[in-house]
């Protein structure tokens, strides 16, 4: 399928070479395609980011694209380090000419992350769960890479939101004490002014501060 191909977007490829070789075609158009959609999830978890840790320095953009998230972060006064990784060379460069992030490398969020335990105060993934089939596995990274009392705050399809059962990790995970699920949202507009599917799928939002961890144990 072509870069941009709608029918592309709602599929929820998992390969990491195709996902990557389709957001490098697109990178050059994604910010201006993104806009004509209005899409809103950057700015919706920008601010609750801000809202709900005033006092974060250090955010990892886990999946940052062309640096939507960063450039709301930034739009929002956010001064502190901004890290982004994601799969897509080529929208890396765009990322990087925006000028918003502090440091940008290639990483698969289907792996484990190569950071430290504890590394960031927050973490952000925007439109990027689509491709990441092991959500609990993920979302342990994550939580992994943040530190106790840092916030968490990812996105999800609605229609994957269920088929992989995010509200029931995101509750295990609670139980478990590696966070505390704070705040899902329910379905909300993705791509509101997209023709092809504005009115089929929603996108989910989740916020969890990350616990304190036990001694002896990892997140």
């Amino acid at each position: 399928m072509e870069a941009g191909d709608d029918g592309w977007l709602v599929a929820g490829i998992a390969d990491p070479n195709e996902v990557g070789a389709y957001y490098d075609a697109w990178a050059e158009r994604y910010d201006a395609d993104l806009h004509d959609w209005t899409y809103r999830a950057p700015q919706i978890v920008a601010a609750t980011v801000l809202d709900r840790m005033p006092d974060v320095w250090t955010v990892l953009d886990a999946g940052c694209g062309t640096g939507l998230v960063g450039r709301a972060l930034r739009a929002a006064g956010f001064q502190g380090e901004i890290h982004g990784i994601d799969l897509s060379e080529a929208s890396l460069t765009v990322a990087r000419r925006s000028g918003h992030y502090d440091r940008l490398t290639s990483a698969n969020l289907q792996h484990p992350l190569a950071f430290d335990d504890d590394s960031f105060d927050a973490l952000t993934c925007v439109g990027v769960m689509t491709y990441v089939p092991d959500v609990e596995a993920c979302w342990r990274e994550f939580s992994r890479v943040v530190r106790p009392g840092g916030v968490v705050v990812v996105t999800q399809r609605q229609d994957l939101w269920e088929s992989r059962r995010c509200r029931e990790v995101a509750e295990l995970l609670s139980a478990e004490q590696v966070w505390q699920a704070v705040s899902i949202s329910e379905a909300q507009p993705y791509l509101p002014d997209n023709d092809e599917f504005a009115d089929q799928i929603g996108v989910h939002y989740l916020a969890a501060d990350v616990a304190a961890r036990p001694t002896g144990r990892r997140g």
